[in-house]
């Protein structure tokens, strides 16, 4: 089967990339990916994806430069219909918010993949546990039916430790956030809470 596989980042995609292919898959990467914020994180991932896909002679399309505009164009899209944005709090949340991510990276994955001949799509998003499996699907097959091409379901996250080892010792970046500005910024506030948390694990 022809799969065009939508790469999140290089680390997610050793696992499923690998696996793919060794199935006799005949695959190819696509890059798109407007959420991820600020430039010097875009530019560490997309190396490093450029890396690996030279050292595996991966084919990977990319679509694009750095362009965020796509994604806050989508996210003021998503407020309107939320109501004003007066605080911090007001802002799209995160289920919704990421699903309207998930549209946004698939639909341009999903038209690729129909205007390119390929028989199937799927996405690296589906080894990470700290993702909405359930929504990625539900939003992959309804990409499916409106491009007229597959979604191939797969459910790679019981290998997500797997691929972050194997990316470890391929010596590919690794982020520590999903990618866009606000889950950076929950990151950050969640650091203190998750230190604390440690520390009483250490003393009891």
């Amino acid at each position: 089967m022809k799969i065009l596989l939508h790469i999140c980042c290089a680390n997610c995609a050793v696992y499923p990339a690998g696996s793919l292919r060794s199935e006799g898959h005949q695959l190819a990467g696509f890059w798109f990916n407007p959420n991820i914020h600020p430039y010097q994180e875009y530019r560490s991932r997309l190396d490093s994806l450029k890396k690996m896909g030279d050292k595996w002679r991966l084919d990977i399309i990319y679509s694009g430069g750095y362009d965020p505009a796509e994604f806050f164009e989508m996210l003021e899209t998503a407020d309107s219909l939320n109501g004003p944005i007066t605080s911090r709090e007001s802002v799209t949340p995160s289920p919704e918010r990421c699903g309207s991510c998930y549209s946004l990276r698939l639909e341009k994955t999903a038209e690729q993949a129909s205007l390119r001949g390929f028989d199937a799509f799927t996405t690296t998003l589906l080894i990470s546990p700290f993702q909405n499996f359930e929504q990625i699907n539900e939003t992959g097959r309804e990409l499916a039916d409106k491009y007229n091409v597959s979604f191939y379901l797969r459910d790679f996250r019981p290998y997500f430790r797997e691929s972050m080892a194997a990316a470890k010792e391929l010596g590919i970046y690794r982020q520590k956030y999903c990618g866009c500005i606000y889950s950076m910024e929950e990151r950050q506030r969640k650091k203190p809470e998750n230190a604390a948390a440690a520390k009483k694990k250490r003393s009891g």
